[in-house]
Formats: structure tokens, sequence, C-alpha cells
């Protein structure tokens, strides 16, 4: 099999079965997310709808780790770095906008329609991609042309 389709293949399969999970690990993720906010505050209590909120977040992930693991010719290793990396990148920035910026100390968010909301969106959409294209981009080569072409250009 060419390494484009079998990459899209292994793409589309990780993301189906993260799909299929991924209220399970909305739902532990969120939780962790609470306990982290609540860190220092022992009688805070977390925002009304936070994993319906976090639920486009979760996309995200999903398919970050979906690129990473479907990623061909990269080490084990490097993409186990890189899924951490990543976790805690997203993990970071889901902290800092929900606990300092947009449910700070009101019990309804700000308006959906507001700068904040477009900045926090626009780096949940593009992180997956930044962080990918920072993990394979020595691998590119070897996923965007085929070996045939390869040998010709030698």
């Amino acid at each position: 099999m060419k390494p484009k389709l079998l990459f899209l293949a292994k793409f589309f399969g990780i993301s189906l079965a993260l799909f299929v999970f991924g209220r399970q690990l909305l739902h532990m993720y969120a939780s962790l997310l609470v306990q982290w906010m609540a860190t220092g505050y022992p009688i805070y209590r977390p925002p009304p709808n936070l994993e319906e909120f976090l639920y486009g977040s979760s996309m995200t992930i999903i398919a970050f780790v979906a690129l990473i693991l479907s990623t061909p010719n990269m080490l084990t290793s490097k993409k186990a770095m890189f899924l951490f990396a990543g976790t805690v990148a997203f993990f970071l920035t889901d902290l800092v906008f929900v606990k300092y910026v947009i449910f700070p100390y009101r019990r309804v968010p700000l308006n959906e329609d507001s700068p904040v909301y477009e900045m926090y969106f626009c780096i949940k959409w593009l992180l997956p991609f930044l962080l990918w294209i920072i993990a394979s981009y020595p691998i590119w080569g070897d996923l965007l042309h085929s070996p045939q072409e390869a040998k010709s250009k030698a």
C-alpha cells in the first residue's frame, strides 16, 4: 500500500476508535481539569456545563493523537514524547482559558461572539496541526514523495 494511503487509513481508523470512546476520555479529561482548577481553592465549584464546553476541544485532541499515531517512520519513543507534550499543551490551554479567562468569577460564560472565544477556538483548532507539523517535519519527505520519485531524484 502506498505510504499516503496507509497514513490516511491509519488516521481514519485511529480517529474512529478514539471518537467511539470519546465521551469516556472527555469525562476523564474534564475531571482532571476540574481537579487542577480547584488547586488552592478548597471550596471551588466547576463551571456549569464544562464537559459540553470542552466537547469541541476533545475533537482537536483526538485529531492530534490520531495524526501522531498514524505518522509513519517515527520512533515510538518520539511519538510518546510528542503525545505527552501535546496533551500537556492542550491541558494548559484549556486550564488557562477556562479558569482565568472564560469563567474567572462568574457562573455564566462570556458571550460566544467575543474575541476571547474566537482566540480560544483558533488556538484549539490550530494546535493539533501545528504540533503535528513540528513532530513530523523530518518525515514529510517520505510521506509526500513515492519511493520511485525518491529514486529518480537520486
